[in-house]
Formats: C-alpha cells, sequence, structure tokens
C-alpha cells in the first residue's frame, strides 16, 4: 500500500509540472504565425501611417518573435472592418485600428458590433487636427471661409473619412459654433480627400497634423486653422479655430484593440510588446514626424477611456442627426 501510495504521489507532481510546463510553453508561444493588424480605412491615411510604421518597427527592432502585417479593409464608416475583426472572437492573430470612428460608427447604427465585441489592447497618442485648402483658393482664413458658408449655405465643399469620423465632427463642431452648413462629401480614405482637395474637386478638408505639415511644407495645401488650445511648436504660424473666432477644440486617438474574449496572456504579451514600441525610435520619429503627443494607456485603462469617450460621442453623434432611425 506504501509503495502504491507513494507512487500515486509521484505521478501526481509529474502531472502537475507537466501541466506547470505546458502552461508556460503555452504562454512562450505566442505568437507562433504572422499577426494582422487591419486598418479601418483606406491607404495613405492617418490610420495606415500608424499601422504601417509600427509594422516596420517590430521588424527592425524584433519586438515579437513574429510581424505584424497590415491589412486595409475600407468602407462602410469601417464599418466593415470592425465586423471583420470582431468576427475574430477570441482569436489574439488579429487587432484593430481604434480611433473616433471605432465609436461612432456603431453609435450611428451602422454596424451591430461595438465596444462589447472587442478587447483594448493600448492606446500610443492624440493628435489635433487642422483644417486646410488648396493654395489658390480664395479663402485665407477661417474667418473668410464662416463668412462665405452664412451667405451660401451648404455651398461650402467639405471632404473627409466617413460620416462620424474625426473629419466629420471637426467639421460639424465648426457648423455647431459659427452658425454655418456645408456640403460633406465622403471618401473611403485620407489619401482620396487630400487628392480631391489638391485635384480642386472639394473646397476644404480636415486632416492630421501629420498629413496636413506634410502637405504643406511642399507647397500643395495652405493651413488656415488648428484644433487645439495653442498653436502647435511645428506651425507657429498657424492660427488656432479660437483665434478666429471659432470656439472649437478636438483631439483624437490612436489606439488598438483585438477581437473579444483573447486569451490572458496574449493579451499581456501584446501589452508588454508596445510598451516597449513605445521607447524605439522609430515611434518617436513618428510621433516628432505627425505632431502627435504620446499617450500611453494599457488595455485596462484604454478600456475605461473608450467606454467615457463612447458616452460623449453619443450626444455629438444625436446631435448630428447620425443615429439611424429603426
Amino acid at each position: 500500500m506504501k509503495n502504491i501510495s507513494r507512487l500515486s504521489v509521484l505521478l501526481l507532481v509529474v502531472v502537475f509540472v507537466a501541466i506547470g510546463a505546458g502552461t508556460a510553453l503555452g504562454a512562450g508561444k505566442y505568437p507562433e504565425k504572422p499577426i494582422t493588424l487591419v486598418v479601418h480605412a483606406g491607404a495613405g491615411g492617418g490610420s495606415d501611417i500608424f499601422a504601417r510604421t509600427m509594422s516596420a518597427a517590430f521588424e527592425k527592432d524584433k519586438i515579437l518573435p513574429q510581424p505584424i502585417v497590415v491589412e486595409n479593409k475600407p468602407g462602410g464608416s469601417g464599418g466593415i472592418a470592425f465586423a471583420y475583426v470582431a468576427g475574430k472572437k477570441k482569436d489574439p492573430y488579429f487587432l484593430l485600428t481604434a480611433v473616433t470612428s471605432f465609436m461612432t460608427t456603431p453609435l450611428m447604427g451602422i454596424t451591430p458590433v461595438g465596444l462589447k465585441d472587442f478587447t483594448p489592447i493600448a492606446n500610443f497618442a492624440f493628435d489635433e487636427y487642422m483644417l486646410m485648402v488648396k493654395p489658390k483658393s480664395k479663402y485665407k482664413s477661417v474667418r473668410e471661409i464662416v463668412a462665405d458658408a452664412k451667405a451660401n449655405p451648404k455651398k461650402i465643399t467639405v471632404g473627409g473619412t466617413q460620416l462620424g469620423s474625426s473629419d466629420s465632427i471637426c467639421a460639424y463642431l465648426v457648423e455647431k459654433a459659427a452658425g454655418v452648413q456645408f456640403n460633406y462629401i465622403v471618401f473611403n480614405g485620407g489619401g482620396e480627400v487630400n487628392a480631391a482637395l489638391l485635384g480642386g474637386h472639394i473646397d476644404i478638408a480636415v486632416s492630421n497634423p501629420g498629413e496636413a505639415l506634410e502637405l504643406a511644407k511642399s507647397g500643395k495645401v495652405r493651413l488656415l486653422g488648428v484644433y487645439s488650445d495653442k498653436r502647435l511648436p511645428g506651425a507657429p504660424d498657424v492660427p488656432t479655430m479660437k483665434e478666429q473666432g471659432v470656439d472649437v477644440t478636438y483631439v483624437q486617438n490612436r489606439g488598438l484593440v483585438a477581437p473579444a474574449d483573447i486569451p490572458a496572456d496574449a493579451r499581456k504579451v501584446l501589452e508588454e510588446a508596445f510598451a516597449k514600441y513605445m521607447k524605439t525610435d522609430i515611434f518617436k520619429k513618428y510621433l516628432a514626424d505627425n505632431m502627435l503627443s504620446a499617450a500611453w494607456m494599457d488595455g485596462e485603462t484604454f478600456g475605461k477611456w473608450l467606454e467615457k469617450e463612447n458616452a460623449r460621442y453619443a450626444t455629438v453623434i444625436k446631435d448630428m442627426g447620425l443615429v439611424k432611425k429603426k
């Protein structure tokens, strides 16, 4: 009997050790294959730049044993990408860019998925938006735009991405603050918006500082205003909207989410990897080049921030009349 008892104890010890080793090994294996980072908009825009910069950094610095592969899925005000990634429930090999439209598109009823269908992973940065026109535009200031818009309601065309996105909200905030109405035209991504502006197909565009300043430096656009409390260090000659009599400010986040219910160990690996990415030279250069402010939030903190912002945008979307009638 004693021998049997000893044998049983030894077997139990072996089993527990094996389980422990297996668990540790399983956690250490992730990721075993490339991770797909789905961008909700087309190539050339701010979210695409954000994603591809990250992918390049992970490849260069070998932050993870597997690469991050960028895949663009524009359309449906971001809803196509949101539904696609939400459908990968429990799969830690898919990530999604999460900016303003990640909250506003579900609030508009365009897609049935929402915050509950995702796992917040991290937030990286905040950026302000800038209002720009083509070089030969008759508008020399935001005041002139407002004056013309008051005299000619809905005549001035503003190009942007999906309704409910940052640029559409920026346009709406000006409309509300100045008491005017624009003609907002939707494009699939920031690249298309910029092309339309340069081609003279729209009058105004609103873009993040990175895109706007790059275009301005090459002489392709003129910057008329920035949606921040004070002028940006990289564009000291561009006045704020408030300086021009339009009392509005706006800041957008740059974050990532994964499908709902991914393994806790995978989430931890991702959070730790992205925390390391924040310290890389590539990320620091990305912030400087695009005039962004670092704004790190781990998954838990980012989740709480998303819930708070989601409640705020619910009011904005309702005021904009974008809530889909049932």
